[in-house]
């Protein structure tokens, strides 16, 4: 090791302090518009993480039984991985972001306060008003994701000059992350062990603070992105329903390599009558280039599918792990009761390390982008663990169940934490590896999507899920204790043994 001579010290200080200078001037900017904006951001995270993700605990506790209460939840987040796709859709055709987030917030707003009322327990209409407060809510969730995150992001453009996408869309990560961190560690601290009643109406309360300071910020002149006047997802419907409607058609498009996929090419088949210009108009004629980035998108579902399984593990872990709190002893010390939300955290902060740490030993091993089939391996690395953190799962709840019917003692809730640290480091490889394998697949202008798609994939284990509570309800009654809830963990890692060997022999040639 060369010896650093003490006469080069300020020199050295002096290039490091450059480098910061322009680290922060490239990363770092003020808008006086962008603190309101944030503030929504903070009590997104805070609803999130102290009410939204671990409402079976709330249902549980107050009038519904295990099975319904579990089919609720996952109904509920199969539901908003739809809405993001419809919110995202409708931001770039119709409204633009601004209003897609005023409107997506008015209706989280509705639903929390309907929840409270549903949690005031109003008798004959109270499951009526849990499903819409529950509809509502997720329609406010999914206005996060997309319009949100762009609306921000808008906010960082120079007028009339030449776009960084990347810088513009580091400086939104900047504001994004610490205002969410912040939300999470207050749900931690700020009425943690509250009740859902005084939980919804807190939430609503902060929500609407939220959204009127938010409104707020329109006096300090925020940017407005305006609907784009074509929009990728509608252009992708409209090219669906053409072909569709031209499936008489003989098609003389040459081949492709997507050839189960070959029928969409009716889109850019020339009908008779009315003229080409006309057609194209109306939504009726397609070029090539616009088909084939369809095609494209569209050939990601054989991916898609190999993740129902794991889709299926992570709403168990949405429910049922989060029940299996309340059957153990929380106390901790002099702390009467851990909070729950300590869990979310283990499973987020998990996801978000092990995230960070493959985005940053991969590229300094490959110098240029991460091959494909390095991602898929990440993935795969990921659905390996799903068999072993079912497996961990059966065995905590087996030991559980062995301590409390012969010796009626309750387990300390830290048993559980391996589970959760499993789920969040299953999250970490496969959800960020499936955002990178669909950004390195699509067209450029399909990127964007790339968080609600993948979202969207996972979610539909929420209706698997659904519908394997429905096959297997003799397994599940009003608690716990009396339900075979080990027995379904075997189940799950049967299936998602079989499902990551299924996926390896496919990997090849995905």
């Amino acid at each position: 090791m060369v010896p650093i001579r003490l006469e080069r010290i300020p020199a050295i200080l002096l290039e490091l302090k450059a480098v910061a200078t322009r680290w922060f001037k490239y990363y770092v900017v003020w808008n006086k518009a962008v603190p309101f904006i944030s503030g929504l951001v903070f009590v997104h995270a805070w609803v999130e993480y102290a009410l939204i993700a671990v409402l079976i605990t709330h249902l549980t506790d107050e009038w519904l039984h295990l099975p319904r209460a579990a089919s609720i939840v996952n109904v509920q987040d199969g539901v908003t991985a739809v809405l993001a796709l419809v919110v995202a859709y409708v931001s770039d055709a119709y409204l633009g972001p601004f209003l897609a987030v005023v409107c997506s917030t008015v209706a989280y707003i509705t639903g929390l306060i309907l929840l409270f009322f549903a949690a005031w327990r109003l008798k004959s209409i109270e499951l009526q008003l849990l499903y819409v407060a529950l509809i509502l809510v997720a329609l406010g969730r999914a206005g996060r994701d997309i319009p949100l995150k762009d609306f921000l992001a808008y906010q960082f453009r120079e007028e009339g000059s030449y776009v960084d996408e990347e810088q513009v869309e580091s400086r939104r990560k900047i504001w994004w992350r610490p205002a969410y961190i912040l939300g999470i560690c207050a749900s931690v601290y700020v009425f943690a062990n509250a009740t859902w009643i005084e939980l919804s109406k807190i939430a609503a309360i902060a929500m609407a603070v939220a959204f009127v300071l938010f409104l707020g910020g329109i006096a300090f002149k925020y940017k407005y992105k305006p609907p784009a006047k074509v929009s990728k997802l509608n252009n992708m419907l409209r090219i669906l329903r053409a072909a569709i409607s031209k499936r008489h058609l003989s098609n003389s498009t040459p081949g492709n390599v997507i050839p189960i996929l070959r029928w969409l090419d009716k889109a850019s088949v020339e009908e008779p009558s009315p003229s080409p210009a006309e057609q194209m108009r109306i939504g009726r004629l397609w070029s090539t280039e616009d088909v084939q980035e369809v095609k494209i998108l569209l050939s990601m579902v054989p991916l898609w599918t190999t993740f129902l399984a794991y889709g299926l593990l992570q709403a168990t872990g949405n429910t049922f792990f989060y029940e299996q709190v309340g059957y153990m002893d929380s106390r901790l010390g002099r702390i009467s009761k851990v909070p729950i939300v300590i869990f979310v955290i283990v499973k987020s902060s998990t996801s978000f390390i092990v995230s960070r740490l493959c985005d940053s030993l991969f590229p300094s091993y490959w110098s240029q982008k991460v091959p494909r089939q390095v991602m898929l391996t990440r993935i795969g690395a990921g659905m390996a663990l799903s068999p072993v953190c079912c497996v961990v799962a059966w065995s905590i709840e087996k030991y559980r169940l062995y301590k409390y019917v012969n010796h009626d003692v309750s387990i300390s809730v830290f048993w559980l934490i391996p589970q959760f640290f499993l789920l969040g480091f299953m999250d970490g490889l496969v959800f960020d590896g499936m955002e990178e394998v669909f950004d390195g697949h699509v067209p450029e202008s399909f990127r964007k999507y790339g968080p609600s798609f993948t979202q969207f994939a996972l979610n539909i284990g929420n209706f698997v899920s659904l519908a394997f509570i429905l096959i297997f309800h003799g397994l599940f009654n009003d608690n716990l204790d009396t339900s075979g809830l080990a027995t379904y963990y075997a189940l799950l890692a049967y299936i998602c043994f079989v499902n990551f060997l299924f996926t390896a022999v496919l990997q090849p040639i995905m």
